[in-house]
């Protein structure tokens, strides 16, 4: 029985039954209070992934706390007030400097902490951060530390907005996160019509997702100005509007997987202004707007274009359309527009197709694999 509580204090075993108990906050609550020898590793686990700032509110020093209480949280309340001593911060600074990943929810608390602070991390180790913009960030504070590797963040959520509160926050990032490596920006300014970040110099940039309220140029602008950087992974929500495209720049060169939400013409457009001859996988995803035959079949011809070489799965869905009136002749015709083109990919292994349609899968005529050189599965979805 003795070597068996022995084994608990063999670090690499502690840490693998804290990891287990990840999820089971209580567990690990009642294992960081039974001892002392087990406390830091499962606080560690515990407050590693925080979904909430409201745990960090009492471990605030007194004044700080008052200001919160009171609401006082404005920037004309914090410009006077005088930081408290480092020794005031050392409970927070002890949960702190656990967590990695954060849904901070609103950002107005942690900005406010943030600029009380002024050049010191709130987080210094977090990888991971998802947060709601309420306001622009004070140029002089620093809100994500150097080890950011993911960032999520979403504009206000009232439409009378005029601040570009994300432009700001993506120059943050640009200067104080230089290792980020995926970013995900949704919900942008309402209002804003141009891109007045400067240069962003995310040269570890791997993986970016755009999606939801956003102005075509300002998308336009973001998209040259993220080209920049070695993004391999792409998935974007295209605005109702293709002519942002008519750009001499080329866009995103080192592609290999892309995912395109919008019209079959919008999907085109987008990807003619796409530089990357890789291009590995592609989804197109049209859940509203035209969805017109003839706009299918130059995305097809520009697909074969430009990826016949590189790409390995192709995935495609039209949904139902109010113009579209006769879905399974729109469904044959379609398949029709495509799979004679099908020959022309070298190195396809896996086609997903979803159709607007009330026909089952066994009701079309059998695909001719032996045409397609490395083919391996086909699914069809009709909806």
């Amino acid at each position: 029985m003795v070597s068996s509580f022995r084994a608990l204090y063999i670090s690499e075993i502690l840490s693998e039954i804290t990891s287990q108990l990840e999820d089971d906050r209580q567990s690990l609550s009642c294992l960081a209070r039974c001892c002392k020898a087990f406390s830091d590793q499962a606080l560690d686990v515990l407050w590693k992934r925080m979904s909430l700032f409201c745990p960090f509110i009492p471990l605030l020093p007194p004044k700080v706390l008052t200001l919160w209480v009171e609401y006082q949280f404005s920037a004309e309340s914090l410009a006077g007030f005088q930081c408290p001593p480092m020794h005031e911060w050392r409970a927070f600074d002890a949960y702190a400097r656990r967590v990695r990943i954060l849904y901070s929810g609103a950002s107005h608390f942690l900005a406010g902490v943030a600029t009380i602070r002024a050049d010191i991390n709130v987080f210094p180790f977090l990888r991971s951060i998802t947060m709601q913009l309420q306001e622009p960030i004070h140029p002089g504070i620093r809100l994500f530390p150097e080890t950011l590797q993911r960032l999520q963040i979403s504009g206000p959520a009232y439409i009378n907005c005029k601040d570009s509160c994300i432009q700001t926050a993506l120059a943050h990032a640009a200067r104080d996160a230089p290792f980020l490596k995926h970013l995900h920006v949704e919900d942008y300014s309402y209002n804003s019509d141009r891109l007045d970040t400067p240069p962003l110099h995310f040269k570890h940039l791997r993986s970016a997702e755009i999606s939801a309220f956003i102005s075509s140029n300002v998308l336009g602008s973001l998209c040259r100005v993220l080209s920049q950087s070695p993004v391999i992974e792409l998935k974007i929500e295209l605005p109702p509007t293709s002519c942002i495209w008519d750009t001499p720049q080329s866009l995103f060169p080192h592609l290999e997987k892309l995912e395109i939400h919008g019209t079959p013409a919008l999907a085109e457009a987008f990807i003619t202004n796409v530089s990357s001859p890789c291009i590995r996988s592609l989804t197109i995803k049209h859940s509203r707007g035209p969805a017109r035959l003839t706009d299918c079949s130059r995305l097809f011809s520009t697909v074969v274009k430009q990826y016949s070489s590189s790409l390995q799965s192709l995935s495609l869905t039209i949904s139902r359309s109010p113009v579209l009136h006769n879905h399974d002749g729109v469904a044959h015709d379609i398949m029709d527009a495509l799979f004679p083109l099908m020959p022309n990919f070298e190195h396809l292994e896996e086609l997903h197709l979803s159709l607007p349609s009330a026909t089952q899968v066994d009701d079309y005529p059998a695909v001719e694999v032996s045409g397609w050189p490395a083919l391996r599965r086909v699914e069809f979805m009709a909806t």
